[in-house]
């Protein structure tokens, strides 16, 4: 990986609609990028400081109900001050739309955006949308994340970059997190569920995507 003094160091932006996500974990453990967290709900809890994590709020809820076109307006404009190299949507509950990316785009033509879908793109329509992950492990008994491109509005489609290895039901029993699949439709346990898969299985390939698309 190419050295970078300080006034020439990447910056990656995560937009979640979830306080689980992988932002600030990313951060600790990857130290050469500057990480935004952008969350469209406010901190429930106190976060420690790290000189290279930044968390926001964009909490403009009523506007997206009002005017989604205006709401992603804003976002872009949001974004864009802190000229990002990489965007990764992730536990984001909003489609991007098409003028977002544009927008993007326009403002810096190298800028990436990729989306972490936790479900099995391999499987077609199966697996895609809100709550794949429940989904696909309640039928399957583990979660596969796809790490890809977002390209247009189209719901978890773009070209895919990574598919990480599983979480399996047998290693989240071995770690006492859930004693029987069923307990993943637990909101408390699926957000336990999901952040041990990120950090084991999402990390370390998210980390390589990252680096190939900043660094090309």
């Amino acid at each position: 990986m190419p050295e970078q003094n300080m006034l020439n160091r990447k910056k990656i932006v995560f937009v979640s609609s979830s306080f689980v996500n992988l932002a600030k974990s990313f951060a600790e453990y990857h130290f050469e990028f500057d990480v935004f967290l952008i969350l469209d709900r406010k901190f429930p809890f106190e976060y420690e400081d790290m000189e290279n994590f930044y968390p926001f709020t964009f909490n403009y809820q009523k506007l997206f109900d009002r005017d989604r076109n205006k709401y992603f307006d804003n976002l872009s404009v949001f974004i864009d001050e802190f000229n990002p190299d990489l965007i990764i949507t992730n536990n984001f509950s909003k489609l991007l739309p098409k003028s977002f990316i544009d927008f993007m785009k326009f403002r810096n033509k190298n800028v990436e955006i990729i989306n972490i879908h936790h479900g099995d793109l391999r499987e077609g329509d199966k697996y895609k949308g809100l709550n794949s992950d429940m989904k696909e492990f309640l039928e399957t008994s583990e979660i596969l994340s796809t790490i890809h491109r977002i390209e247009d509005e189209k719901m978890d489609e773009g070209e895919v970059l990574r598919y990480t290895e599983a979480t399996d039901f047998k290693e989240l029993k071995h770690k006492n997190i859930i004693s029987k699949t069923s307990e993943i439709m637990n909101y408390r346990l699926r957000n336990n569920v999901l952040t041990f898969h990120e950090k084991t299985k999402v990390l370390s390939p998210l980390y390589d995507v990252a680096c190939h698309l900043v660094y090309k």
